[in-house]
């Protein structure tokens, strides 16, 4: 009984002795300073892998794991993470960063309104479960003579490293130059990076991306939600998520990573399945001079290229062999003569997916899209797909949606009947000739209208997007109060000063409440989703369900872990982490254990 009870014993001691040894890896990302891990007082050094990543390998007596980052700025100086971290037992080994005390968030799915569209190719770059880094190092001669001419269409050379939680990639021939039009008179500037490719790699199937820098929403989050909207309902968007900036090792701030509607890269991913096009698709962008009259709002006036309502549309193809009046000349007033030609009864159709476009006007008019189409014909792109010969329509910047300062109550409150609103600051008229045309046709106005119902059921239903909008803002709000704080913003000439944030609060105004008071001069995002949803349901009767439909399933984000996780072992990461680990003297005590026990049994 005696050695029953000591083979026991014996047994019971082998877990404890195995479970003392396991080797734990810790990575931190540091744009700056060297980091040291921290637990419980015991401070390792860490090691400098692809920068910015640091890594350290430790002995792990027992879980969970409590610990924190300190950075060493210099031999004097540290700043240390006032929170703690937990590490659970087998849990991987991510890229955490510096402090950022929520590493990944996976958010709520929305549910579809309709089925994907056929053609578009998801990219890892958009798993929004985490907020990314992207570390740009340029000449600073070069980069001072860019914010010198902020009107200039400069772009200069850069390596741009980005770093996720599972990955960090460099590329070392970027170009690098300022994006936007009116954002480029703000102090917080918006940019463009191009030419992403290390050899044959791409960053992830993009070689072209936009930085936002929504420095006109409080919330961060406008262009996302309404993005996430537009996946929804199985339309051509250009898809974003979130990333903080570092220019030179200068902090720049939380913007919008967003993709570069032009480039081939993305039009190939998202209107031909990722495959390379057999012709030449041209693209154009239609723009909006409200004060002038002069805006796109697909109307047309005659053949003459020379008529200035033609000048609004912009050839961004890569033909530079011709002019861009020539491109209108031969793609864009030929469409505009079909849709002249439908609108009049002497055609039955045009070559343009009424389908997609008549989902984004329902979009623009549920979400008080300001800047776009409906309401100021202009921020928008015509692509045409030259094999199936049929045009899209292709909406973009979202940011001036959702209750943002310009307009707020004619956006909220101007009904169906009435859309679009006048503008007393514009010399736009109501008219859009393909709109007005398909809605001339019951069966066509029957159909918009159940659209807008299907959204209001759906995706913009507030059951569905309240706690989507919750949760992005928990991922980002340690970014937009770091955001926050940089004072001054990088533009050393600006011209307007609105919009600027002075402090968190207006940020968790935007986010969260559901109260009419919003942030300066507009409403917060609940406010206005729930007004307008109950007014437009009011207007059109429909009942709207107190919980969202979801027969189609979800909008599901891609997922950057799962390929990157797979393949990260360049430190034996996938080894190192949740495996037991056993030194030499463990081993050989518990395999003598081990016989000791086999030989008296």
């Amino acid at each position: 009984m005696r050695f029953n009870k000591f083979v026991g014993t014996i047994l019971l001691s082998i877990p404890a002795l195995l479970a003392k040894a396991e080797e734990v890896t810790f990575k931190v990302l540091a744009v700056n300073g060297t980091p040291i891990l921290n637990i419980n007082g015991q401070q390792y050094q860490m090691e400098a892998g692809e920068y910015p990543q640091y890594k350290v390998k430790v002995n792990v007596d027992s879980f969970p794991v409590q610990y924190n980052y300190i950075v060493a700025t210099d031999a004097n100086n540290a700043v240390s993470e006032q929170f703690v971290r937990t590490r659970q037992k087998d849990e991987k080994a991510l890229n955490e960063f510096f402090n950022r005390s929520l590493t990944v968030k996976k958010h709520p799915e929305l549910p579809r309104a309709y089925e994907a569209f056929p053609y578009f190719e998801q990219s890892k770059l958009y798993d929004d479960s985490f907020v990314s880094t992207i570390i740009v190092t340029c000449d600073p001669a070069q980069l001072q003579a860019l914010y010198a001419d902020t009107e200039a269409k400069t772009k200069i050379p850069a390596v741009v490293v980005y770093a996720s939680p599972y990955a960090v990639k460099t590329f070392k021939e970027a170009q690098f130059a300022l994006s936007g039009q009116s954002t480029r008179e703000v102090p917080k500037l918006s940019y463009k990076i191009s030419n992403l490719k290390d050899g044959k790699k791409e960053l992830y199937n993009r070689s072209s991306i936009k930085l936002r820098a929504e420095h006109m929403d409080y919330s961060y989050i406008r262009d996302k939600i309404y993005g996430d909207i537009v996946n929804s309902l199985g339309v051509p968007t250009a898809q974003n998520t979130f990333t903080r900036v570092f220019i030179n090792g200068r902090d720049i701030g939380l913007f919008d990573l967003s993709d570069d509607i032009t480039n081939n890269r993305y039009l190939r991913e998202t209107f031909n399945k990722g495959e390379k096009f057999t012709a030449e698709n041209p693209i154009y962008k239609a723009d909006c001079d409200g004060l002038g009259g002069i805006y796109g709002e697909l109307a047309y006036y005659g053949d003459d290229i020379t008529n200035p309502n033609y000048a609004i549309y912009t050839y961004k193809g890569d033909d530079v062999t011709q002019d861009s009046t020539v491109h209108v000349a031969q793609d864009i007033i030929p469409l505009l003569k079909e849709i002249d030609a439908y609108k009049n009864g002497l055609a039955q159709s045009f070559s343009l997916d009424t389908e997609s476009f008549l989902k984004s006007m329902a979009m623009e008019f549920l979400a008080g899209a300001v800047d776009n189409y409906w309401n100021k014909p202009g921020n928008y792109y015509l692509f045409k797909d030259t094999a199936k010969n049929l045009w899209y329509f292709h909406d973009a910047d979202f940011h001036y949606s959702f209750g943002v300062d310009s307009d707020p109550d004619l956006m909220l409150n101007t009904p169906l009947a009435q859309y679009p609103p006048l503008f007393a600051n514009e010399n736009i008229r109501k008219d859009r000739a393909p709109l007005d045309a398909l809605r001339s046709h019951p069966d066509v106005e029957a159909h918009f209208r159940d659209i807008i119902a299907r959204l209001l059921k759906t995706s913009f239903n507030p059951s569905a997007i309240f706690p989507r909008i919750d949760s992005l803002a928990d991922l980002i709000r340690e970014d937009a109060e770091w955001d926050i704080s940089i004072k001054p913003k990088e533009n050393p000439n600006p011209t307007s000063e609105l919009y600027l944030a002075e402090n968190i609060d207006g940020f968790d105004i935007d986010t969260k409440s559901e109260n009419p008071q919003g942030v300066p001069g507009g409403f917060s995002i609940k406010y206005y989703i729930k007004t307008r949803a109950n007014n437009v349901a009011n207007e059109l009767q429909i009942q709207i369900p107190a919980q969202f439909e979801s027969d189609l399933g979800t909008v599901v984000s891609p997922d950057a872990n799962a390929k990157e996780m797979k393949g990260n072992v360049d430190d034996g990461d996938d080894k190192a982490n949740g495996s037991i680990k056993i030194n030499s003297w463990n081993m050989s005590l518990t395999v003598f254990l081990l016989l000791i026990t086999l030989l008296f049994y």
